[in-house]
């Protein structure tokens, strides 16, 4: 994910811990509940009229657009308002107008390593849920409203030039591994610097080498916040790769002061049951628990609603009891699901004709295209605690979701139909040159350019040789041209 660039604009703090600090000044405001909604919130234009009127396939375009819909919920907000507290409270002990923090950063590159005098202000906190939940849209609307990279050059009337970013999300490599870690991390400050080639500037020896550049790194740019996703891959990880990944993370807090945000499906949570002073930092702010709605919450009826407004079948259908009843049934409040099952039954509606969303055209398509998912989903229905807890295991990968959402029309013998009715015509309505055709006119153009050089060898040979027994270029030349002129003239 890579953010905003952007020059520092200070405004004044009005906490006292946060005056004097150009990080925490440069940053943008301290959001209210009714900003930061407006903000985080991201409903495409209404369907316009007009739209309606375009053919089938032009339409299905649109409603594509159903994907890029954000919904805020109340834990938006808590997430919101709890990522601003940490970002500026890990900037409070790394204020480099402190001579404290600046001892600090001369420490890193020396023999000592960590200065004494430091002391971390940063905290973390986990944010955990199911798969399709929501969790990643989330974090990626919440620091879409900072810019990733502030450039510094001069405060209170002194130079100071700096690059801060101030945050970097990344992905716990699939294997768990801490190499696959700092290799990703490299190439996200190159991305949120601008400059692809930045990891070409570290090469490393062994995986301790290339923690100490990361944290090197972390400090020079000020980082105001690391983001690591998919934290459950770390199951994955091989004996001991588990505790120090980990270890690093919490190095990267107590000791360098850059906040940690964790997040993952439920299975992260099992990961720090074994060491209690891991569990104890990791949540130290707190853990936000992305849960599927229940059919009565209000907040699900919200997104539905949103969501079923943006309809491009000829016919606008009203969201009635049972639509809303066979909605949860097939989706058993997993926000992606409902996005999905939504764009495919439009897709289908429109494709098939029928042009208007029903109960039957949502089953019809949830038992079709959306098979892979029926595990999962029964695992929810069940509400057995421990078959949800398999929810993440019965979910099909990425790719096969993938595949899923792939536009394939009508059903089979519907576009088998489609293709019958296809007639040959011996003349085209729009003729135009076949591959044959093409090939034919090049074979007689070759064969055109052949004869041609034949006739015009034999008609310049003798001349040619006459002139060069004389030694003449000049009548060479001058011969040359009067046979083309005359071939000119005969045709």
């Amino acid at each position: 994910m890579k953010g905003a660039q952007t020059f520092a604009n200070y405004v004044r703090q009005d906490i006292s811990e946060y005056a004097g600090n150009p990080l925490i000044e440069a940053l943008p405001p301290i959001l209210s509940e009714a900003a930061a909604v407006e903000l985080i919130s991201n409903f495409p234009q209404p369907v316009d009229p007009k739209e309606l009127t375009l053919e089938g396939a032009t339409r299905i375009h649109c409603i594509d657009r159903l994907r890029t819909v954000v919904q805020p919920f109340l834990l938006h907000l808590e997430l919101e308002a709890l990522f601003s507290l940490l970002i500026r409270r890990g900037y409070v002990g790394r204020n480099p107008m402190s001579p404290a923090t600046v001892r600090h950063l001369h420490s890193l590159s020396g023999a000592q390593r960590y200065h004494d005098a430091f002391k971390s202000t940063a905290e973390t906190f986990t944010v955990v849920g199911l798969s399709g939940i929501g969790k990643s849209t989330a974090l990626h609307a919440i620091l879409s409203l900072y810019p990733q990279t502030i450039r510094h050059e001069r405060y209170e009337g002194k130079q100071f030039v700096h690059t801060q970013i101030t945050w970097l999300k990344l992905d716990c490599p699939r294997d768990g591994s801490l190499a696959g870690f700092c290799q990703q991390f490299f190439y996200a400050v190159g991305d949120a610097l601008g400059d692809k080639d930045y990891h070409k500037r570290y090469r490393h020896r062994n995986i301790n080498d290339a923690l100490q550049q990361m944290e090197q790194v972390a400090s020079t740019f000020f980082i105001g916040a690391l983001l690591i996703d998919e934290l459950q891959n770390l199951h994955l990880a091989k004996t001991g790769g588990k505790e120090s990944m980990l270890n690093f993370f919490l190095h990267l807090v107590n000791n360098i002061g850059i906040p940690v945000v964790f997040s993952g499906t439920n299975s992260t949570i099992s990961l720090f049951s074994e060491a209690m002073r891991t569990a104890r930092r990791v949540c130290g702010a707190g853990t936000l628990e992305f849960k599927r709605f229940e059919k009565d919450d209000e907040e699900w009826r919200l997104l539905v609603e949103n969501l079923w407004s943006y309809q491009w079948c000829k016919q606008t259908a009203e969201l009635t009891d049972e639509i809303f009843d066979t909605l949860y049934e097939h989706t058993q409040g997993v926000t992606d699901f409902l996005v999905k099952l939504l764009v495919l039954s439009q897709r289908y509606a429109v494709q098939s004709g029928s042009e208007c969303l029903t109960a039957e055209i949502l089953v019809k398509v949830s038992n079709s295209k959306m098979q892979i998912l029926k595990p999962a989903l029964s695992a929810l229905r069940s509400r057995d605690p421990k078959r949800m807890r398999q929810f993440d295991d019965l979910l099909p990968i990425e790719d096969q979701l993938s595949e899923m959402m792939v536009f394939d029309g009508l059903a089979r013998e519907d576009r088998l139909t489609l293709l019958r009715s296809v007639v040959s015509r011996e003349k085209p309505v729009d003729p135009s040159p076949t591959i044959f055709a093409k090939i034919t006119h090049r074979r007689l153009l070759l064969l055109w350019k052949t004869q041609r050089l034949k006739r015009l060898a034999n008609m310049t040979l003798p001349s040619t040789l006459c002139a060069l027994r004389a030694g003449s270029t000049r009548t060479c030349l001058s011969s040359h041209r009067c046979i083309t002129k005359r071939e000119s003239e005969g045709g």
